[in-house]
This record gives C-alpha cells, structure tokens and sequence, in this order.
C-alpha cells in the first residue's frame, strides 16, 4: 500500500555547477548495486566526478539525496538536458545476459549472480532484466509528487520507455529511455501503467 509518509535521507557533499529552475524530473538506473554505485559517485576522478543524480531509489525503498532540486548536475553531459532536470535514479542492476558455464546471470560489468529473479522481454536487443522492488513502486509515487509540488513541475508522466521526438519540450517525467534509443533504462519490468495512473488521477492508490 502507498502511503504519503516517507523520509529522504541526505547523502554526500557533491558539488554542482549552479542552480537553475526546473521542468523535468527524469527516472534512470544506477546498473550496478548500491554500494558499488555510491563508491563510484563518491571517488571517481579524484573525487572530481560530476555525473551526479539528485536522488537514488535503493531497493530497501530508502531514498538518498544528494543534490537540492535548483543544483544543475552534469549527469547527462549536456548542459541543455541538465539544466533543466531533477534526476531521480533507481538502484537496479538493468540488463542481465545468461551465464551458462556458472549456472546465473551475468550484468554489464560481467559480475555473476547466480541467485537472481529476472524479468524477461526482449527489448533493444536484451532479454533479461533486473526487477524493480515493491518497496521501489511504493515510494516513487510520493517522491515524484513532492518534487513535483515543491518545484512547480507539470504532474505529466510519459508513461512508457521508448524515444520520444521532441522530448525537450516535454514538461513533467521522463524516462531516460525517452530521450535516446541507446539507453536502456527504465527497463521492461518496470510498471509504467501503475505510475501512470497515479498522475493521471493524482492521487496515492492503495
């Protein structure tokens, strides 16, 4: 059940190159576990890395923040997408190929995972994927909802995660599949309808 209550902890001290209003919130994937994806944030580049998410999604349904909602990131690498976007990242481990010799799946970093319920649909050459948690579905909602309200971003959800021409002018959620087909995330086992519905009637569904 979804409920309204729910509590953002505050992660890091990353640096960002201004602030900015926004128009967008955009979902993506951190394609790797947890502690391994705060680690990379945390020390890449002599600390210096900029590809910075504004908030991440664990799988236990804790949400991090690590950028004020106004902080521009350079997560896309392009001034004219980051500007204008709040990225709200999930931790999920995104694509999976089958591992035969060992008996699992193997992610796109080659790490094994031979106790591991995936979702299968072929979409943009991949089969396997990762699955998104329950915890996760129940927490998006009112995550994306207080952004929504706190920086007067359109209560839109693109509801799908395949490209969409003239993303740019889209105002509301966008998946980071939306803006170009090379990216893989949000992947199939994600409940787009469910979210959907959510906007479109604005209201928590228990």
């Amino acid at each position: 059940m979804l409920t309204k209550e729910f509590t953002v902890d505050k992660y890091g001290d990353f640096k960002s190159l201004g602030t900015n209003t926004k128009k967008n919130i955009i979902l993506c994937s951190t394609n790797r576990e947890i502690t391994s994806y705060l680690i990379s944030l945390k020390f890449r580049y002599l600390k210096e890395f900029s590809r910075i998410p504004h908030y991440i999604i664990t799988k236990t349904g804790t949400v991090l923040k690590l950028l004020e909602d106004t902080d521009v990131g350079y997560f896309f690498q392009d001034i004219e997408i980051d500007k204008e976007s709040i990225i709200v990242c999930f931790e999920n481990l995104g694509w999976f190929e089958k591992e035969i010799q060992n008996n699992g799946f193997k992610d796109c970093f080659g790490n094994i995972y031979k106790e591991v319920e995936v979702f299968e649909k072929k979409w943009r050459d991949k089969i396997y994927w990762d699955k998104f948690t329950e915890q996760q579905i129940k927490v998006i909602y009112p995550l994306l909802n207080k952004i929504c309200t706190d920086n007067n971003i359109k209560k839109n959800f693109i509801g799908h995660n395949t490209k969409v021409k003239g993303f740019n002018k889209f105002e509301g959620v966008l998946i980071k599949s939306n803006i170009d087909q090379r990216f893989l995330d949000l992947n199939p086992s994600f409940d787009y309808d469910y979210l959907k519905k959510q906007f479109d009637d604005d209201e928590f569904i228990q």
